[in-house]
């Protein structure tokens, strides 16, 4: 997990934009779902987890890009692997903190 301390400034940022960026966000919403369930049913790994968040990261990254970028930027250069994968294990931590809480989007408990 990602100390908070040590989360560069372009992983908050890419974070943040996935969490308000609706097609990124229905993306987040798939995944975080299809965890749940693997949490009821013990299957749940957190690391793996975090691997599997990068896709919507990275799909929100791209946005981020065509939005914001100016042209000829590449997303890829706007946020670095280390970037994403940060910003991937901040939503997770989010996410996990959320289920500690008992919350849930599904039954799952």
């Amino acid at each position: 997990m990602t100390d908070t301390a040590t989360t560069t400034e372009a992983a908050r940022e890419l974070a943040l934009f996935t969490a308000h960026n609706q097609r990124a966000w229905r993306a987040v919403e798939h995944v975080l779902r299809n965890y749940e369930r693997k949490r009821a049913r013990g299957t749940y790994c957190p690391t793996l987890a975090r691997k599997g968040m990068l896709h919507p990261v990275e799909m929100a990254a791209r946005d981020y890009a065509r939005e914001y970028g100016a042209p000829g930027d590449q997303w890829f250069d706007l946020f670095t692997p280390a970037d994403r994968a940060q910003a991937a294990d901040l939503i997770m931590t989010d996410a996990e903190a959320e289920w500690s809480a008992g919350n849930y989007w599904t039954l799952a408990k």
